[in-house]
């Protein structure tokens, strides 16, 4: 690298990589621009975490807490756990795959509510 372009290089204190998805932009004219700082250094990785995070936050999701009977299927369930949940209401007919964020058992009512993420 020419001493001028190092120089030019290393006048920037940050450098920056973006992610834009023009489908979300235009269904939500008033989202915010979120900007984020890490530790990445190398511009490939920053540009792959950036589009894996629109990736993620380009899509609607769902925060849910429902309460289940406390079986031994449900007594497994842990944080992280990924499970299918289908519904007559909601949109959830064919089912759909969530994250489960929160375990809070009732051992008193037998029953467990989980907080979901998908």
């Amino acid at each position: 690298m020419p001493a001028i372009s190092r120089l030019a290089f290393l006048a920037n204190e940050y450098r920056e990589a973006s992610s834009t998805d023009a489908s979300v932009q235009t269904a939500h004219l008033l989202a915010p621009q979120i900007v984020e700082d890490s530790c990445l250094t190398v511009e490939a990785d920053a540009l792959a975490e950036a589009a894996r995070r629109q990736t993620l936050r380009g899509v609607k999701r769902d925060r849910l807490e429902i309460t289940v009977p406390l079986d031994d299927d449900t007594d497994e369930l842990d944080l992280g756990d990924v499970i299918l949940l289908t519904h007559d209401r909601y949109g959830l007919d064919a089912g759909k795959q969530f994250v489960v964020l929160g375990v809070q058992p009732d051992a008193a009512a037998h029953t467990v509510t989980l907080t979901l993420w998908g």
